[in-house]
């Protein structure tokens, strides 16, 4: 009986997967050596129901360096069921384990619309051993064909995994909640509240929350533009030890925009300014962070892209030297140029850099390095 279920199960799989690798070399003022190979991949299924879905994820890395070895892998469960007609219940769950390289002249994540913008600092260390877990419910309900309404739990835990990894990131867990109302007033606008709050212990002995609440203005004036702007006020509370708690008010704003300029030009930029836990020490600091993404060719054909990232520290709970100050300013870009191998593989080659206004110690103020990357999709299983 197992086994015919498992079959049944199977016919309706769904699965497919990407490969990376990386070269990279280049020169740093201090610190580890940059040159590195990378090696990733990412397997994914889907598993469709007649009221919901399954999906799962892998993904594996591997960096080979001169005289060391690295692994990270991720894991994710994804699955969804739906209430009626109207509603739909997900839980996520995200597992992640292994020493990341946190080089500023690693692989960025390219922006997707509507996602938030946090640009954080490397720690000290290049390479750090990380444990990550994410439980998540989320619960989605159309009220009616204008009115969408949500509701987010989450557990979070995030950080060294060891005694000698938490002296550079330390350990952070707590709850997250977000609730947000959408209503479409117009054909091309939403009119969004959303409420968002986090308590966040770490290991150092110090916590930081964090709530907001936000109105949002989203318009897809046109295919090629999509637009979203939200403003609001915030409130932080940091303890650290036994000392008393600072409170403080802060303003709280996010900007995204992705435009195709013509047939050739793509250009995407965001912008936050939010009061947040700073994962590297636990102080409470409002930061500001932007990214600009500019691509330039039509698709399957040869292409130049640039990314710019850049964040800034306006305030800081703690004034001791080795946290955050405000004024500390990162910034990273990288420069490349596409070349399609095929309908699922292509090649990029290019440069990348990064600077650091007020480096910790151990870390170098500049780096920079030329990289060539190789990338194919994989159709496993359909």
């Amino acid at each position: 009986m197992l086994l015919v279920t498992l079959a049944a199960l199977a016919t309706g799989l769904l699965m497919d997967g990407s490969v990376a690798t990386e070269l990279r070399g280049g020169t740093s003022e201090g610190g580890e050596d940059p040159n590195a190979a990378l090696v990733s991949g990412e397997l994914r299924a889907r598993l469709p129901g007649p009221d919901g879905e399954l999906q799962f994820g892998l993904a594996p890395s591997a960096l080979l360096g001169r005289d060391r070895r690295e692994l990270f892998a991720r894991a994710s469960g994804e699955g969804d069921l739906r209430i009626g007609k109207r509603a739909t219940a997900r839980l996520r769950q995200g597992l992640g384990y292994g020493s990341i390289d946190f080089s500023p002249l690693a692989p960025a994540a390219k922006p997707l619309p509507g996602e938030p913008v946090n640009v954080q600092p490397p720690p000290s260390a290049r390479f750090v051993k990380i444990e990550e877990s994410n439980t998540t419910m989320l619960v989605e309900v159309a009220a009616s064909r204008r009115l969408r309404v949500l509701g987010s739990a989450s557990w979070v835990v995030g950080g060294g995994a060891d005694a000698e990894a938490r002296l550079l990131v330390p350990l952070a867990r707590g709850p997250q909640a977000h609730a947000t109302v959408e209503w479409s007033a117009t054909r091309v606008g939403k009119l969004s509240f959303d409420l968002g709050a986090a308590d966040t212990s770490y290991s150092n002995d110090r916590r930081a929350s964090v709530a907001s609440l936000l109105v949002g203005w989203t318009a897809h004036t046109s295919r090629n533009m999509h637009l979203a702007l939200s403003v609001g006020p915030g409130i932080g509370r940091a303890q650290i030890g036994g000392q008393p708690d600072i409170i403080s008010a802060y303003a709280v704003a996010t900007g995204d925009l992705h435009a195709k300029v013509g047939r050739d030009l793509s250009v995407a930029v965001g912008a936050s300014l939010e009061p947040q836990g700073d994962p590297l020490s636990g102080v409470l600091v409002e930061r500001t962070s932007a990214r600009a993404l500019i691509s330039l060719g039509k698709p399957a054909t040869p292409a130049v892209s640039a990314l710019l990232l850049a964040s800034r520290v306006l305030t800081s709970s703690d004034s001791s030297p080795l946290f955050p100050q405000p004024g500390d300013l990162y910034v990273r870009g990288e420069v490349g140029g596409v070349l399609p191998l095929g309908a699922r593989s292509s090649l990029v080659a290019g440069v990348r850099a990064a600077y650091l206004g007020r480096p910790l110690p151990g870390q170098p103020a500049r780096q920079g390095a030329a990289f060539v990357r190789y990338s194919a999709d994989l159709p496993l299983l359909r």
